[in-house]
């Protein structure tokens, strides 16, 4: 698969993930945390922004600080995508 293939797979998962997410999103009565679907097990995961972005590297750390506030900025929610099978680890914002 090209770049294009890939991002077109992720794109359609996130468009079909996307109203669960913003459902628990909305429910946890929080405003500060991001969402992380695995694709293999296809479950939807919440964790506290401040939490998840210890577990990074500091490219990824500065990278997620940017994307999270521009989330706020748009009352948006940072998703993450696993795919273990592909070793794919992308975020998007819904």
């Amino acid at each position: 698969m090209n770049k294009t293939e890939i991002d077109q797979k992720y794109l359609k998962i996130l468009d079909g993930i996307r109203a669960k997410v913003r459902y628990f999103y909305s429910i946890s009565n929080r405003n500060d945390l991001i969402m992380l679907y695995e694709v293999d097990e296809e479950k939807i995961y919440s964790y506290i922004y401040s939490e998840f972005l210890l577990g990074l590297n500091e490219r990824s750390q500065k990278l997620l600080e940017m994307q999270f506030g521009d989330a706020q900025k748009s009352n948006g929610i940072v998703v993450f995508i696993r795919d273990e099978e592909n070793e794919i680890f992308k975020s998007y914002i819904v």
